[in-house]
């Protein structure tokens, strides 16, 4: 995954893009690996957009 070129979305958008509702689904696919994400700062999370994309391919999105 070629992460310079990556797009890092907010959780709202990241969970847009997934049809979910809750952050805590966010939380769990970054720790089970299945999409990347970048802290800012201790409150702020970026999701890669290349990541959750791959993720909905895979699962025949």
């Amino acid at each position: 995954m070629d992460t310079q070129n990556d797009t890092w979305v907010t959780p709202r958008i990241a969970k847009e893009l997934l049809g979910v509702k809750q952050t805590a689904t966010l939380t769990k696919l970054a720790v089970k690996g299945f999409i990347k994400r970048t802290k800012a700062n201790s409150k702020i999370i970026y999701y890669s957009k290349n990541s959750i994309l791959s993720y909905l391919s895979g699962m025949g999105a």
